[in-house]
């Protein structure tokens, strides 16, 4: 981190005014304008007569285009923009929702899903790296200000989300269906213009080539056991969560038959209880990025899975659902605080693609073994929770031999 800080000395820093106005365009693109098609996604789906193993293989495909371009996206926001790359995210992504508008077949949806994969392979970490950069410009220690910056910037998305689940449940209900499908596309537009014109880069240590940005993360992750840490727990989040996520969406409107505006309800019950677990940790993120947090992240997952096996009733489901939001409104902000302290400028970008990379194989292999073998959905959650128990041995494993090490460091000394 000392060498970012030697080479923006010899650079212009930018202004008070060019900071602040980064800062609020990166709290106002938090604001997850996406949120407004959530409550009919799986309407729509289910209208087009898909099924919950179609479902997975959906997300399956969004998987495909981050397999394959998100690192070597990052890198290209490590070499050359990471303004141009947040502007090409909300275009290509907004692109795929159109699709989503304008189609009514499974083809159509993997279409559309294949666009907002490639869309988000662009947007991985170039905006926070960009935010952390600029901080560098006028702050010699941005970390603590930068955990509070990311906790803001996920209230206001889990608050702001609240209300488009609920708006966008609403819309669908008293006019068209589609309609928040076509508001979401007009957001995307709209933010890949302020984006473009408000964004201001800051100086920064650029990779070399692209090629020098993956070297340069895949040597952090291997020597560092903080930045291994932070994978486990996103593995954890992005693969085994997620399918808790999905499968909760399927008992709400398969099996309790609710409608889009019971759906915007529930999604702003779980994105209000995400919000305030984000707001509670804003003045504590850098006490609370260490290792007991990391892992208690991990067993909140767990007891989320294992909730939703065992719920009974629409209430105890709902409920049990509300522990994977509180992981969910925790975990960006407490991984964000330490990988932004270990890592250097020239791979920021390029290491949050490396850490969404190994997430997203995980859940394109998992969710296509669920559909391969046609397994139920009691049998897809039962998969989360062991993945998530596998989780937990290879943190502690991984935590014991570092201390083993530690301990036995003296007597190699002497």
């Amino acid at each position: 981190m000392h060498s970012d800080r030697n080479h923006l000395e010899k650079h212009v820093s930018l202004s008070q005014e060019q900071l602040e106005r980064n800062i609020r365009i990166f709290q106002i693109t938090g604001i997850d304008i996406t949120v407004l098609l959530v409550p009919v996604l799986a309407l729509v789906w289910i209208k087009a007569g898909l099924e919950f193993s179609e479902i997975l293989v959906l997300q399956g495909i969004f998987m495909i285009p981050i397999l394959l371009l998100e690192i070597p996206s990052g890198s290209f926001a490590d070499y050359w923009s990471r303004k141009g790359c947040t502007a090409l995210f909300h275009l290509i992504f907004g692109a795929g929702i159109f699709l989503y508008a304008i189609g009514d077949s499974f083809v159509m949806f993997a279409l559309a899903e294949l666009l907002a994969g490639i869309g988000i392979t662009f947007k991985t970490g170039s905006d926070t790296a960009l935010i952390y950069d600029s901080l560098l410009t006028r702050k010699k220690n941005p970390n603590g200000y930068f955990g509070r910056l990311v906790s803001n910037r996920m209230t206001i998305m889990f608050g702001a989300s609240a209300i488009g689940a609920i708006l966008g449940g609403v819309i669908a209900s008293m006019t068209l269906l589609k309609l928040p499908i076509f508001l979401t596309f007009v957001g995307h537009m709209g933010f890949a213009l302020l984006v473009s014109f408000g964004y201001t880069e800051p100086p920064r240590i650029q990779a070399k080539s692209p090629k020098a940005a993956i070297t340069s993360a895949l040597r952090s992750l291997s020597v560092k056991k903080e930045l291994q840490l932070v994978l486990i727990v996103m593995i954890a989040g992005m693969v085994f969560s997620s399918i808790g996520f999905w499968a909760s969406q399927h008992v709400f409107v398969n099996d309790y038959t609710i409608n889009a505006l019971g759906m915007g309800f529930i999604l702003a019950l779980f994105n209000i209880t995400a919000g305030l677990s984000s707001l509670a940790l804003r003045s504590k993120i850098s006490r609370l990025a260490n290792f007991q947090m990391l892992f208690l992240l991990i067993l909140i997952d767990g007891m989320y899975l294992f909730g939703l096996m065992m719920g009974s009733s629409l209430i105890s489901i709902i409920v049990l659902s509300l522990f994977g939001q509180v992981s969910r409104g925790s975990r960006i902000p407490i991984t964000q605080a330490i990988v932004q302290d270990q890592i250097t400028s020239m791979e920021r970008a390029t290491f949050t693609s490396v850490i969404s990379l190994f997430g997203s194989l995980l859940f394109f292999v998992f969710s296509n073994l669920i559909n391969l073998f046609d397994l139920s959905r009691q049998s897809a959650l039962t998969i989360g929770l062991l993945g998530i128990i596998t989780c937990s041995v290879v943190f502690l494993i991984l935590n014991l031999r570092e201390y083993s090490i530690e301990q036995a460091s003296p007597s190699v000394n002497q």
